[in-house]
């Protein structure tokens, strides 16, 4: 479903990504694992067309949307759902409200259709009975849960994870990656997920793409990371987390 096609991209002097490629299959979970600041969470940006590349494409089902306005990128986005690292919550709206705002301002669906919609997501996020609390009343793994039933609310074909389990306890943490690992048996959907903990790789992805020093140095399934000499590759196979 998505492709970069030897994308560069610089802010000034300083070079964020030299000529990666990455493809995406539909159906299919694709980790990028890598430090902090060498520009995982840029390809989510990318990919959604909020910045553009110095140079290079970014195919999004077969279409080139490098140099597409801002009006042409709406049914692209709507293709996807984006989990925000920060879950971007809005504060004063209860979790229904939450769930519920971007159908209501963008389809012309009835209320009961909305309602029915909004009860799905509460369902699959194991949410029940917390459809009227405010985010602040939740705990990180609740409100992560939240952000992924919204994102899931327009049944995109492809979900984009930054940092899904960043700052969540263990057990937080494995609920959150149960969620995603039934994404595709359950929706039929495909995800990126973007992070530098490599166990979550390793729990939930079928294949990896190690970005280091703005280039990919590894793109392949799961089970052949161990056979890497790379020497980074090898330190944080030892190491499990990279340095957030």
């Amino acid at each position: 479903m998505i492709e970069l096609q030897n994308v560069t991209l610089r802010y000034g002097e300083r070079e964020i990504l030299n000529n990666v490629s990455l493809t995406i299959e539909d159906n299919k979970i694709k980790a990028v694992l890598g430090p902090s600041g060498v520009g995982k969470s840029t390809i989510l940006k990318l990919i959604l067309g909020l910045i553009k590349p110095n140079s290079g494409k970014i195919l999004i089902d077969g279409v080139d949307i490098t140099h597409m306005k801002e009006s042409q990128l709406y049914p692209i986005r709507r293709k996807m759902g984006i989990v925000f690292q920060g879950n971007a919550l809005f504060d004063s709206m209860t979790i229904s409200e939450n769930l519920g705002f971007f159908l209501r301002e963008n389809l012309k669906l009835s209320e009961n259709e909305t309602e029915r919609k909004v009860q799905e997501q509460i369902v699959f996020a194991g949410l029940e009975g917390y459809e009227d609390s405010l985010p602040e009343n939740l705990s990180g793994g609740m409100k992560k849960r939240v952000a992924i039933g919204r994102a899931l609310i327009f049944n995109p074909k492809m979900i984009l994870f930054d940092e899904p389990t960043a700052g969540l306890d263990p057990v937080s943490s494995k609920k959150i990656l149960n969620l995603i690992g039934q994404l595709r048996k359950k929706n039929d959907l495909g995800a990126v997920m973007v992070t530098h903990i490599i166990d979550d790789v390793f729990m939930v992805a079928d294949s990896v793409a190690v970005l280091y020093k703005g280039q990919i140095i590894f793109d392949d399934d799961i089970s052949n990371l161990h056979n890497s000499e790379h020497p980074f590759i090898r330190s944080i196979l030892s190491d499990k987390i990279l340095e957030q």
